[in-house]
């Protein structure tokens, strides 16, 4: 574990180490990690193996020393059948012959018996003679009868062999009827009709059971065998070995009596299981007894030591008993714990010599890759003039050469890409790559090449989009040009209006004096109405060079409303051009932009001169009707001269209405000279406009022919 904090703490601090050392110690913390893993699941699984083998061993032992005591059990059992049998049988033939008339004298009794009786009685002795000297398990076989059943000769018929009965060929008499009738032996099983086995019991000193048989024939009780069964003969069962020192053999009976305990069969004999264990310790057991199979279960010990139980079922009539192997948990598992302890250490010797074998020849193998380091600390100065010669034809060695070749592929690109870039820096966008380029490469030199033919595209719109500015921006000029010269007429013709408005102004002012002296010169008259005649004439004309000239305005005006929407039109194409240029018409673009703004306020302007004139003239026709109707009434005047002073106050008021209606006229006159004053700046600035478009459209035109654009070429 030392070496392995120690390898740890090198890889995690070694950050200036070579990649030989810190692969090693990467390698060595892995394969250490890895072999601890492997050693802990192997010892682990080769622990829970070892265990479980033990445990099987164990259970087998349990399992013999079972079959020891079932095997006692079953000698018992099997002599008390063959007895049974026999006496069936017997009874059966007798039944079936009837009595023979011979009579033979009892071995135990002074009497003499019925034939069949006697030969029942031979069989009994002899089995119980044969079988308690030949058998260290069985101590004593007795039959008892009940009374009157045997023979009538022998009212209470009752026989047992001991073992130095067996010895010497003789036999006993257990007594009359009173005597053992009452005993449980005897009561329980002849109530029951099925094999009983007491509890523990000790006479004239020696530990026993007593195992006992009813004797049924025609479903009636005859009588009952006992087999007695030394609980020393226990002993034989497999216990302490040198293998499991701990080790101890318990038998109990179906209520959890303690028959024999190996350690000390006095300690617990005849006691319960729950004069031992606790409430909750018992409860496993029970529950383990409850299946009525075999099982294993851990407790604890009075002393606290942790023990494993194994139960073994024994049959024993109508019952189940238990034979119990019990062995300490630290006896179970020493075993265990010496397999992992020693492949611990034989890992762990395992680990250092693999991890020394492959720090060496990792240290071997990882030197070539220092060459590849310092080729890429070359590269990363940005010198590509690498080659690595290949020392081997391994991984690391194929690795070299790769790296060797990719810094030639690498050096060949990039002085191909300066190259483009030079040609581009040179206005050269007529290109075409001179090396290939391999893999995600080629991406690179799709994208270039796509940059490439995008801005040649680019400049060549902007090239047609500039001679196209500048073709507009002649027009534009062209028509700023007429306009301009259009409102200079226009304001000739307003100017001979605000004259000729003021002349017909003035005279209809004289007009208004004349008629309000009508009555101091009306001796006059004559010569004032031929004079007024002759004004009323003049105002005639006048009002008719008022009326065209208000019409060549009117048409002037149209042209220049046709003129603000052609410009419109050109600065909104203007505009779309310019926004297709990109940054090298967002200058256009703004020129452009008030153009369209100068040809909108002319347009507006336009209109409203409309306006203006088209009230003009409705007040020039109002005035010609008021002086034509003047004149009208001077030629009346003339031929009655003695209504004159009966009208010179209509006179007079129309030359009132004639003045206000001048003053009209002047007023418009004076909105529509304003009008062409402006229309004529804007003219001059669309002019200026337009001429600065141009000069701009062809110092961007001269730019772009600089260059040597991309037409496509193969890539």
């Amino acid at each position: 574990m030392k070496a392995l904090k120690k390898m740890k703490m090198k890889w995690q601090n070694g950050s200036k180490e070579s990649l030989a050392k810190k692969t090693s110690y990467a390698i060595g913390v892995v394969v250490v990690v890895c072999m601890l893993i492997i050693v802990v699941i192997s010892a682990s699984m080769s622990g829970v193996f070892l265990t479980n083998s033990i445990q099987r061993e164990f259970e087998e032992i349990a399992g013999k020393n079972g079959l020891t005591v079932q095997s006692i059990i079953d000698t018992a059992s099997n002599t008390a059948s063959s007895m049974q049998t026999f006496i069936e049988t017997e009874y059966d033939d007798y039944a079936k012959n009837g009595y023979s008339g011979e009579t033979e004298k009892s071995a135990l009794y002074n009497v003499k018996l019925q034939r069949v009786n006697k030969d029942i009685e031979n069989f009994i002795l002899n089995t119980a003679w044969f079988t308690v000297a030949d058998s260290d398990d069985i101590s004593g076989i007795g039959v008892f009868f009940e009374q009157g059943a045997f023979d009538p000769a022998v009212k209470d018929y009752s026989l047992y062999v001991s073992e130095d009965d067996a010895k010497a060929k003789t036999c006993q008499s257990y007594g009359a009827y009173a005597d053992y009738s009452s005993n449980d032996y005897y009561k329980k099983t002849a109530e029951s009709k099925k094999a009983y086995f007491t509890n523990p019991y000790t006479e004239n000193g020696v530990k026993m059971i007593t195992a006992s048989y009813p004797i049924v024939y025609n479903d009636e009780v005859q009588g009952v065998i006992t087999v007695d069964i030394n609980i020393k003969n226990f002993s034989q069962l497999e216990c302490d070995t040198d293998k499991y020192p701990t080790m101890y053999v318990d038998i109990f009976t179906d209520d959890s009596t303690f028959v024999y305990d190996s350690e000390d069969e006095d300690a617990y004999y005849g006691k319960k299981l729950t004069d031992v264990l606790d409430a909750k310790q018992y409860a496993k057991i029970q529950k383990g007894i409850d299946t009525g199979k075999s099982f294993a279960v851990n407790t604890r010990r009075d002393n606290g030591s942790q023990v494993s139980r194994f139960y073994t079922p024994i049959t024993a009539g109508e019952q189940t008993w238990w034979a119990v192997s019990v062995l300490n948990k630290s006896d179970l598992n020493k075993n265990t714990v010496k397999l992992v302890v020693i492949m611990v250490i034989i890992s762990t010797l395992s680990i250092v010599l693999i991890v020394k074998m492959a720090s060496s020849q990792l240290f071997k193998n990882i030197k070539p890759i220092e060459k590849v380091v310092a080729a890429s600390q070359q590269l990363r100065t940005g010198d590509f003039n690498i080659e690595i010669r290949a020392e081997s034809e391994d991984e690391i060695g194929k690795l070299s050469e790769a790296f060797s070749d990719a810094a030639g592929t690498l050096r060949g690109i990039i002085h191909d890409l300066k190259d483009v870039l030079q040609q581009m820096a040179d206005n050269d966008f007529a290109i075409a790559p001179a090396v290939e380029y391999p893999g995600d490469f080629e991406s690179i030199k799709q994208s270039l090449f796509a940059v490439v033919s995008d801005l040649s595209n680019t400049l060549s719109e902007i090239n047609i989009v500039s001679e196209q500015v500048a073709a507009n921006a002649e027009n534009i000029s062209e028509g700023a040009q007429s306009l301009t010269e259009g409102a200079t007429d226009q304001a000739s013709s307003v100017e001979e209006l605000q004259a000729t408005i003021s002349n017909v102004s003035e005279e209809v002012g004289q007009n208004a004096e004349h008629a309000r002296a009508a009555n101091e010169m009306a001796q006059n008259v004559g010569d004032e109405i031929t004079n007024t005649n002759i004004s009323m004439q003049q105002v005639v004309e006048a009002m008719e060079v008022i009326n065209n000239t208000s019409m060549q305005i009117n048409s002037i005006i149209s042209s220049i409303d046709d003129i603000a929407s052609q410009t419109n039109l050109l600065a909104l194409n203007a505009s779309i051009e310019a926004a297709r240029a990109g940054e090298a018409g967002k200058g256009f673009a703004v020129v452009a932009t008030q153009v369209g703004e100068l040809a909108t306020q002319s347009a507006e302007a336009a209109r409203n001169s409309t306006e203006l004139i088209a009230n003009t003239i409705q007040a020039v026709e109002q005035g010609k009707n008021l002086v034509d109707e003047a004149a009208g009434k001077l030629v009346v005047a003339a031929g009655k001269t003695n209504d004159l002073v009966e009208n010179i106050g209509k006179i007079t008021t129309a030359s009132e209405n004639q003045a206000d209606a001048l003053s009209q006229l002047l007023l418009a006159a004076d909105q529509i000279a304003a009008v062409v004053q402006e229309n004529t700046a804007m003219a001059e600035e669309s002019s200026a406009s337009s001429e600065e478009l141009a000069a701009q459209a062809a110092k961007l035109k001269e730019l772009i022919d600089v260059f040597n654009l991309y037409q496509g070429q193969n890539q």
